[in-house]
């Protein structure tokens, strides 16, 4: 009984040990291990000599994975440096960024307070250019409605002076000229004619115009006394017109005189009035000049703070696609240290798995290369 139960464990350990080798053999570097081996050990090769072998090949894969933590480790120090500057700068862009926009923040009201005072500045000048043209207007109409008054004024004096002179012209007696003369004159029917012809001519003229229709109505009684003093020869009246003449002139002087006194006054007044204005309205370029001026300085400021913020935008935008380019870097080179650590953890596992077996299960190793040998397996033959 006893020697039966020896041989159920032997077999188990032999099933055992051959499931192990199998799983070596199913990497690549165990397959190569074991072809190694079983050529070694079919061409006599001392057995220190193959676990000496085995013990350079698992220094060999410490040594190599010690360089690559020391490299590794190197590597993802500089990554980390580089991505703790990358995000430093990161930072002072958006920093940057949070003061331009404050900067913006703090100009863009102001300006929109500036160009409402422009607007409303403008109404003003309107306002005040409205009563500068209507005030200007109103002293043009003025000025010239006394030319025009003039020029009437003028008219009922050359029709005055022309009939006083057809009279001194005429006359034979020259003493009739002088005012208040009394002696005796002769006298033509003629001149008579010929003066009430001129006036009521100066008359109709005088009674369509504004300013001296009262005259043109003195002129046609003075037309229609020249007919009475021609129909009845009377010397006094023709003294009586002469003297109407003078005294009309004299009456339209004093019009005149009075009309050219008024137009100085409303001169004066608009000279004054419109000095004011003047300073008014230059007050107001100056204060529109000014807010113009002002405007333009803020919008200058606006306009480079919005493109010093679009460039930071931009910086901003690069270093965030640099950060991530580095950090994707990074990762990828982690990520291959790992499957480099892996696979020589592997590896290295096999190794040492070998070596196990070869210090405690030579005998099976033995027999299942031979088993191996005996299937057809080639890689295992010489």
């Amino acid at each position: 009984m006893k020697s039966i139960v020896i041989l159920v464990l032997i077999a188990t350990a032999f099933a055992t040990n051959l499931a192990a080798f199998e799983k070596l053999e199913k990497s690549k570097l165990g397959k190569t291990l074991l072809n190694t081996i079983a050529i070694q050990m079919q061409t006599g090769e001392p057995l220190e000599r193959i676990f000496q072998t085995l013990y350079d090949l698992e220094e060999r894969y410490q040594n190599d994975q010690r360089e690559d933590d020391a490299e590794n480790k190197a590597f993802q120090g500089v990554c980390d440096a580089d991505l703790a500057g990358l995000n430093q700068e990161l930072a002072n862009l958006e920093q940057r960024d949070t003061e331009l926009q404050a900067h913006l923040d703090e100009l863009q009201p102001v300006h929109d307070q500036k160009v409402g005072q422009r607007v409303a500045k403008l109404a003003e000048k309107a306002l005040l250019q409205q009563v500068i043209d209507e005030t200007t207007a109103k002293r043009q109409a003025e000025n010239d409605d006394f030319e025009a008054q003039r020029e009437e004024f003028t008219f009922v004096s050359s029709v005055l002076a022309e009939a006083r002179r057809l009279f001194t012209d005429n006359l034979q007696a020259p003493a009739f000229l002088q005012k208040g003369a009394s002696e005796a004159v002769h006298y033509t029917p003629q001149i008579f004619a010929q003066v009430a012809s001129h006036l009521n001519a100066a008359a109709h003229k005088a009674g369509q115009m504004k300013h001296v229709r009262t005259f043109g109505k003195a002129i046609k009684l003075m037309a229609q006394l020249a007919v009475k003093a021609q129909q009845y020869a009377n010397q006094e009246l023709t003294g009586r017109i002469i003297q109407l003449i003078d005294d009309l002139q004299n009456q339209l002087q004093q019009a005149f005189d009075l009309a050219r006194r008024t137009e100085d006054s409303r001169r004066q007044a608009f000279e004054a009035y419109n000095a004011l204005l003047t300073r008014d309205m230059n007050k107001l370029n100056s204060a529109i000049a000014n807010l113009e001026a002002e405007i333009q300085s803020l919008a200058d400021q606006l306009a480079a703070t919005h493109s010093a913020q679009d460039d930071n935008t931009a910086r901003h935008e690069a270093k965030t696609q640099q950060r991530d380019d580095r950090r994707a870097e990074c990762q990828q080179a982690a990520y291959e240290y790992q499957q480099r650590r892996s696979a020589r953890d592997g590896d290295r596992q096999t190794v040492s798995d070998l070596i196990g077996h070869l210090n405690t299960n030579m005998r099976d190793l033995k027999e299942y290369i031979a088993m191996r040998v005996a299937a057809g397996d080639t890689d295992l033959s010489q």
